[in-house]
């Protein structure tokens, strides 16, 4: 084989040093439209327009597309890049208005369990939009806000009091809270809310502002437009409000449902979810030998699907199994998914091709409506 020329590795080294030049300039470019971002959020901030305006993200899309187009790009590549830079812009606002909003001014919030991933989320918010924010954790690890040991002494000078500790866990220390009846605004943030429906009711009979919250997105979110934040009432309007307020400075849609609207609606949204990842993962992991081809030989439906598959597997498999063993709704959703399984197996196993496609047909119409 004839050697490579000695031009041609200079040249690449060439090449990629004007590669890093022109990314470099992309980056700067990215923290100049960040800078303009930040000036059209403090106007719409001062002239109280709405966060998100999409007929204006349609057109700040479809004219970069148009614009890939042109040059001989993929129209794609540009709508990808857009949407995450309007994704991140929108974040940047939404912060900024978080901020200016000083809604907890001079107030104080204590979050129970505040060294947990949302414990941490919830902590972070309050003190973004002007809590002075102390936890109790005895779990917790490095952490900006102050640790209390002993929260049941001191939890009647804080104006709001959040429980973020495991489901099991939180149902006991809403109870503690009833005994103590702190005059502060009081709420959890679980993913369920039957578990804790005894601690619940105890709060509310002991007189406290009371009612429970579920921010639907991970402690990682960047920004919230587009995510939503449940509000239970447990039988104190007022409380419901003020944790409405709360979260108005966000751009999350904020919905209100009874406790029993919230697990039989969990049912699905995390139950389902959940127990279909966890059993397409545990199918892959005991292939055992096929996992390896796998990750060198698959689809673009198979790699999303993993992708998510492995997000679920990795989370706590504790607060999963609450998820699933706490929800009498669940025995319902997971015979409905094995009816699901069973009939389309069935159909493949007897030949029934058009059975099978009346499934696919059945699910398409309720999924993907005209």
């Amino acid at each position: 084989m004839a050697e490579e020329p000695r031009e041609i590795p200079e040249r690449l080294q060439e090449l990629r040093q004007r590669l890093d030049e022109i990314d470099t300039h992309i980056v700067n470019l990215v923290a100049e439209r960040q800078g303009v971002v930040s000036a059209i959020g403090e106007l719409k901030q001062n002239t109280g327009t709405p966060l998100r305006h999409y007929e204006r993200e349609r057109e700040v899309i479809e004219r970069g597309m148009a614009r890939a187009e042109s040059l001989g790009l993929s129209g794609d590549v540009a709508r990808e890049i857009l949407e995450t830079l309007i994704h991140y812009s929108l974040g940047k606002q939404e912060h900024d208005q978080w901020v200016q909003s000083d809604h907890g001014q001079g107030r104080h919030a204590l979050v129970i369990g505040g060294g947990g991933r949302m414990g941490h989320w919830i902590a972070r918010y309050l003190d973004t939009v002007g809590y002075l924010v102390e936890i109790s954790d005895p779990a917790a690890g490095d952490t900006p806000f102050t640790n209390i040991d002993d929260w049941e002494s001191c939890v009647d000078r804080f104006d709001v009091v959040v429980v973020a500790a495991p489901l099991r866990p939180s149902n006991a220390i809403l109870a503690r809270i009833a005994e103590l009846k702190p005059p502060g605004l009081v709420f959890d943030i679980g993913s369920l809310k039957s578990p804790m429906r005894p601690g619940l009711e105890a709060v509310r009979s002991a007189g406290c502002r009371v009612c429970s919250v579920h921010p639907m997105f991970g402690p990682n979110e960047v920004g919230l437009s587009g995510r939503h934040i449940l509000f239970v009432n447990v039988g104190h309007d007022e409380a419901v409000g003020d944790a409405l307020a709360l979260f108005a400075h966000t751009a999350a849609d904020c919905v209100e449902l009874s406790l029993e609207e919230h697990d039989e609606v969990m049912a699905w949204v995390l139950g389902l979810s959940h127990i279909v990842n966890i059993a397409f993962a545990s199918a892959l992991a005991d292939s055992g030998e096929a996992v390896p081809m796998l990750e060198n030989i698959s689809s673009s439906t198979f790699n999303a699907q993993l992708k998510v598959a492995a997000q679920v597997v990795s989370e706590n498999p504790h607060l999963y199994y609450e998820i699933q063993q706490g929800n009498e709704k669940t025995p319902e959703v997971v015979a409905a998914f094995r009816d699901a399984l069973d009939r389309l197996a069935g159909a493949v196993a007897g030949g029934d091709e058009p059975a099978f496609a009346e499934s696919m047909a059945r699910a398409n119409g309720r999924l993907n409506p005209r």
